[in-house]
């Protein structure tokens, strides 16, 4: 056993240096520039349509069966009461959670070893590259995250440690059955499938008969059936269509399962350095806690297998993996720092050598003449945001701060904690994203450029609401419109009782008891696609003659 020991930062410090690489890493500041991209249209349109009466989810009046409806209701609430933007209403609920879980990393880990094995976990939890990357994303992920290790917390407390098993599975299902209404099935088989691999004393084979279990599954099919009954009525259909995979083909699988092993590490970066610890048989053995150990290992064990072998997986649902992991990171990380600290450290001038190519990256993108950017790399957006006097101070303040943080891992590298060295490094990541990759992501406007297209063309007509047809997605983009959109299954839906009707389609509507009008320019496209925005006039119908005698 090493005898290898690195210095202890006071719980006052490490709270105040979480805040600020926390800050340093999500800058929230920034959350609502960028428009709506890829399924943050979808949860807007599902945010703005959202009815507290109506425990299900719709969007552009057609009920969605694989959003659920936790999310955008809370988006809807940063809204309409609190004033947010969308943009930013989402992503900052995503932030939100991201730090509310943190918490409960740290109180776990802290609760168990001490406040720096905390610290540790907190620190990871907020400090990978995957939530560098997906946790300022407007998903529910970060939300069903908070609420599946949540159960899983609270049922070891209440179960294993306290013996209580009413409580443990009452507690277990109603926190499962908030993730059900944010995550859906998927949060339930993340919580249920670790149990099959249970051995004692964690096995729960005999505690079914408590009777607190058919009380948490009461609890679980009651949150199924408020959310799948109005389904049902509204759509009549079985909304369970979506657990199926069958878009994803077998090469796609395979290949899947093949990059995983690869990618995995990648996000947990730089923490993926120490991440390997708790696994060690030798530290196992010097734990002072293994039941806990044991869980969440087992835990971790499961849901990495699911993560692995469900098609179709997103790499966001890491975070599923993080809490866990974090954890038990955070508890064996003075052991294994004891033992594997001086090895540890010589990997660390990675770090280095990574801010000080952080800063050299700011300096070259934000400063150097665009021609030569274009050898390197490949640019699908102008840089003119560059040419903003302000822009051109922040980004010198920027890579000031970068190479200050290489001067401090370089001479804090063999004395500082290993922890910290990981999260600033993090934080340099962090400032070089805020810097540089969101001001040339956030000039996109496409989205926005076409709902204002489709504004100004509705200006001065009629009111009315705009239908969709033949068209399966422009959530965002409609949502920049500003219009009441509807999505018609065939046009013998459009309303007979109106005198003009909006419809927005790929092509000319096989209507005929309307006149139409485009009032989009003839060869008007969006994303190589042709659409028109049609205006549907009643034609007045000719009275019959009368018959001759």
């Amino acid at each position: 056993m090493g005898i290898y020991s690195e210095k202890s930062i006071p719980r006052w410090a490490g709270v105040i240096i979480l805040i600020a690489a926390f800050i340093a890493i999500y800058q929230p500041w920034l959350l609502g520039d960028r428009e709506l991209f890829r399924l943050e249209g979808l949860y807007a349109v599902s945010a703005t349509e959202f009815d507290p009466s109506m425990p299900m989810v719709t969007a552009h009046g057609v009920a969605i069966q694989n959003v659920f409806p936790f999310f955008p209701a809370m988006a809807s609430v940063f809204q309409k009461v609190l004033g947010m933007p969308m943009e930013f209403s989402l992503r900052f609920l995503s932030v939100l959670m991201m730090a509310a879980t943190a918490v409960i990393v740290y109180f776990a880990a802290a609760s168990e070893r001490s406040y720096r094995a905390g610290l540790v976990a907190a620190a990871m939890y907020i400090g990978t590259f995957l939530a560098l990357e997906k946790g300022i994303e407007g998903y529910p992920t970060t939300t069903n995250a908070f609420f599946l290790l949540s159960a899983q917390l609270l049922f070891f407390q209440f179960g294993i440690r306290q013996t209580n098993w009413n409580a443990a599975w009452i507690v277990g299902s109603a926190l499962l059955a908030m993730g059900f209404f944010t995550g859906g099935f998927l949060i339930i088989l993340y919580f249920v499938f670790p149990m099959f691999f249970f051995r004692r004393p964690l096995s729960v084979k005999s505690k079914f008969r408590k009777p607190g279990f058919p009380v948490g599954v009461a609890l679980l099919a009651a949150a199924v059936l408020v959310w799948g009954a109005p389904f049902w009525l509204m759509s009549h259909r079985v909304p369970f269509q979506y657990l199926g995979w069958a878009d994803s083909t077998l090469w796609d699988y395979i290949s899947e399962v093949l990059l995983f092993p690869v990618m995995l590490p990648v996000r947990l970066l730089p923490w993926a350095l120490i991440a390997w610890m708790p696994f060690c048989v030798a530290l196992q053995a010097l734990d002072t806690t293994p039941i806990f150990s044991r869980y969440l290992r087992t835990l971790t064990f499961a849901t990495l297998a699911l993560l692995w072998l469900l098609p179709q997986g997103e790499p966001r649902e890491i975070f599923y993996l993080l809490g866990p992991l974090s954890i038990l990171v955070g508890i064996n990380y003075e052991l294994g720092i004891r033992r594997y600290g001086i090895k540890v450290r010589k990997l660390l001038v990675f770090c280095e050598y990574f801010t000080v190519g952080l800063a050299l990256a700011v300096g070259g993108i934000c400063f150097a003449p665009e021609r030569w950017l274009s050898w390197f790399i490949s640019l699908n957006n102008t840089l003119d945001f560059r040419l903003a006097p302000e822009f051109r101070l922040t980004a010198l303040v920027a890579v000031a701060v970068l190479l200050s943080l290489t001067v401090f891992l370089h001479y804090s590298r063999k004395t500082q904690p290993v922890w910290l060295i990981l999260l600033t490094t993090t934080a340099a990541a962090g400032i070089f994203y805020g810097i540089v990759m969101h001001p040339y992501r956030a000039q996109e406007e496409v989205k926005r450029e076409f709902g204002t297209t489709i504004r100004r063309a509705l200006d001065g007509q009629p009111g009315g609401t705009l239908y969709k047809s033949n068209i399966l997605d422009l959530y965002g983009e409609l949502f920049y419109s500003g219009a009441k959109v509807v999505k018609l299954q065939s046009l013998e839906e459009l309303p007979e009782d109106q005198e003009t009707v909006y419809l927005i389609s790929t092509e000319f509507p096989q209507y005929p008891d309307r006149s139409w009008s485009n009032l989009l320019p003839p060869d008007y496209s969006y994303r190589n696609h042709r659409l028109s925005l049609w205006k549907g006039v009643k034609r007045e119908r000719k009275a019959q003659p009368a018959p001759l005698i």
